[in-house]
């Protein structure tokens, strides 16, 4: 992505978040700007401990405690999406920026031979899945908003 595509991107997502933070009634604090500035900078998944780590490196003066609120506040917002993939961590969630993102789903591989340690995540949009959705959409008369599907597994 170009600079002046990510600094559009990142104009859009302050003004998204700006008018949530108004409509909801919730202060307008520099924190969440910057907070949500370093989640869309990132190319991965995240997970608290990972954000606070890269804030502190660079002298951002935050409270992990500021930064579990606002990903609270995000994620209402629909500006990031949570995952459990089941790792190992002190912080057992990760999360990813949402804003622009089309639906997709995950495959976690765990690290062969460890307990739940993940080796990587591949993200895949399989046009199948639009296909089960319909179905069920119609066999239930609901309309699905989002869906989550993880699949599981170590390398051959």
């Amino acid at each position: 992505m170009n600079t002046k595509q990510k600094d559009l991107n990142i104009a859009t997502i302050k003004e998204a978040l700006r008018q949530y933070l108004m409509d909801k009634g919730f202060r307008n604090t520099p924190e969440r700007y910057t907070i949500l500035e370093e989640i869309y900078s990132m190319e991965h998944h995240f997970n608290v401990d990972d954000l606070y780590i890269l804030m502190m490196q660079k002298k951002y003066h935050v409270s992990k405690a500021t930064i579990y609120n606002t990903i609270e506040i995000f994620l209402d917002a629909g500006l990031i999406r949570k995952h459990q993939f089941g790792e190992k961590t002190l912080t057992s969630s990760s999360y990813e920026k949402s804003y622009f993102d089309k639906q997709h789903d995950h495959l976690v591989i765990y690290k062969d031979g460890s307990d739940k340690e993940i080796q990587e995540i591949i993200e895949f949009c399989d046009p199948r899945i639009q296909g089960i959705k319909d179905s069920i959409e119609s066999a239930f008369g609901v309309k699905i908003d989002s869906h989550s599907l993880y699949f599981y597994g170590t390398k051959k």
